[in-house]
């Protein structure tokens, strides 16, 4: 699958717009995941590791600074958080772990950073290919998922997009995917 069959070409134009030089390639392979580190690369970021830092991370200019004691998931999820604040054109935002600290406005763009991550990361393409799998695999009954079938797809299609497992549910959730049956 390609980059332009996950994201609109709109918005693969719109990413292109961030930084000088990006070149993100609509018809980049994606292999059922979402490489944050290779686009941030083609858009010209700079991802820079550091030591416990005070939140997950933070964005200056076109460097994006990770905590580097967080897993591999949190990382990840940072860094689409910190693109999401490049695409709101808000070049100089810390991830404080306090949100109590946070303007109403500075409220605002965490939300909207946040979901970005999520939709970034977990796109709907891509978050129902990999159920759909993990369901064949597993050779689940599509029609009489258990919440144990349900708990192994959301492990199983975490571990493939690279992101946690509580991301995941919520993302799922917020597709509408396994609503319960309506009792007759």
């Amino acid at each position: 699958m390609k980059l332009k069959e996950v994201f609109s070409i709109e918005f693969i134009d719109k990413l292109n717009r961030i930084n000088d030089g990006a070149n993100l390639d609509p018809d980049l392979e994606v292999n059922g995941f979402i490489d944050i580190k290779d686009i941030l690369k083609a858009l010209n970021f700079e991802v820079e590791f550091e030591d416990n830092m005070m939140g997950s991370g933070k964005i200056n200019g076109n460097r994006i600074i990770i905590d580097s004691s967080e897993n591999s998931a949190r990382q990840r999820f940072s860094m689409a958080h910190e693109l999401g604040h490049a695409v709101q054109n808000d070049r100089n935002a810390n991830r404080n772990d306090d949100s109590e600290d946070y303007s109403s406005e500075d409220r605002r763009k965490e939300v909207f950073a946040n979901t970005f991550a999520a939709q970034f990361l977990m796109p709907k393409v891509l978050v129902k290919e990999a159920i759909n799998e993990s369901i064949t695999q597993n050779g689940f009954d599509r029609l009489k998922l258990t919440p144990n079938n349900i708990d192994t797809i959301v492990s199983e299609v975490s571990a493939k997009l690279g992101v946690s497992k509580i991301a995941m549910k919520y993302r799922i959730e917020n597709l509408n995917i396994f609503i319960p049956a309506k009792e007759q």
